[in-house]
């Protein structure tokens, strides 16, 4: 072999070690992952991409509002059941009376009676339990208001009809508390229209917030034309047996409004003005019965939307168009107890 053909081949030798080496280095690299620095690299971008562990959200923080603890609550009710139109007077006497009405096992979302259940009636102050319900609501957005928030007396309260209300005097003012429990206990015309205006900037911007939220509650049958009731212009607040029963059932959610509808009498001016629970069902006599709203005018007749728990059992009900309060209490109050008698 002379001395080209040596150092050709020693060449070709060196390159074949060469290209050996590099096959290597990539199988290396490919294969099994690299070199340490590279995986220690790979390790770090690793940690880099974690996402961070976030802390337990916090329960959210109410003023006013307690959610409610029934897994049924907002359902629709359920008729399968019902018993459909009068009752029998053996059973429970005064049904007769009744334009319309209902009542519910609230737990279990069962209607026990029903009568005209669906129809839109004139509600007359029942309406109140929405401007009520907005008043929490808006409470409980707002961190500029409380219910010892002053209020003062406008020209559109003093307006107000000169039937069911305080008689509220200019250059007068009432905390929203105050303002409330006339509401909820005497169904003060004026207390409830100074509300509206307060919380809604004016009396018809609240009563758009009124049907609004009766949409969003799906009361289909329900209307309002102001927050207090009373008729307009040969117009009503309309609503159902039905809805009512659904619109009170938003309102346990607040535990001091229930507070002031389950007061037997109330005061205002230092004790100077005292007030007695429209609703009779409020008494000792009565065991369970907190709340909720009464109602007359005279194209409504005498109502109530009436709200009990006994044995951690909740029954709510709804009459309308009675002649007289009286009857309508005695009938509601035999409506109860039939009530619970039900399994």
């Amino acid at each position: 072999m002379d001395e080209v053909t040596k150092t050709r081949f020693k060449v070709l030798a060196g390159l074949a070690v060469i290209v050996v080496l590099v096959h290597l280095v990539l199988i290396k690299v490919f294969v099994f992952g690299g070199t340490k620095a590279d995986s220690g690299n790979k390790k770090e971008a690793a940690k880099v991409k974690e996402p961070p562990v976030s802390a337990p959200a916090k329960p959210r923080a109410y003023r006013y509002f307690v959610p409610s603890k029934n897994p049924r609550f907002g359902m629709a009710l359920d008729y399968s059941g019902a018993i459909r139109g009068n009752l029998p007077a053996k059973a429970v006497a005064g049904s007769a009376g009744a334009r319309s009405g209902i009542i519910v096992d609230m737990d279990t979302r069962k209607v026990l009676w029903e009568k005209n259940s669906s129809r839109p009636v004139p509600i007359a102050s029942m309406a109140k339990m929405m401007t009520m319900l907005l008043v929490m609501e808006q409470l409980e957005k707002r961190a500029d208001i409380t219910v010892r928030t002053p209020v003062s007396v406008t020209k559109t309260a003093r307006d107000v009809p000169r039937t069911g209300v305080l008689f509220l005097a200019p250059g007068e003012s009432f905390t929203v508390q105050e303002l409330m429990v006339a509401t909820a206990v005497k169904s003060a015309n004026d207390a409830a229209t100074l509300l509206a205006e307060y919380f809604g900037g004016s009396v018809p911007a609240f009563v758009g917030m009124m049907n609004t939220r009766a949409m969003q509650l799906k009361l289909r049958n329900t209307s309002f034309i102001n927050p207090c009731g009373l008729p307009e212009n040969k117009r009503n607040s309309m609503g159902s047996a039905a809805d009512m029963v659904m619109l009170g059932e938003q309102l346990l959610q607040y535990p001091l409004l229930m507070q002031w509808c389950n007061l037997k009498s109330a005061s205002i001016r230092d004790g100077k003005t005292v007030f007695v629970n429209t609703n009779k069902l409020v008494n000792p006599r009565y065991p369970g019965v907190d709340g909720l709203k009464t109602g007359y005018i005279r194209a409504a007749g005498s109502c109530l939307t009436f709200s009990a728990v006994r044995n951690q059992r909740r029954i709510m009900g709804c009459v309308t168009g009675f002649k007289s309060s009286r009857e309508r209490d005695r009938f509601c109050r035999r409506l109860l107890d039939w009530a619970y008698q039900q399994p």
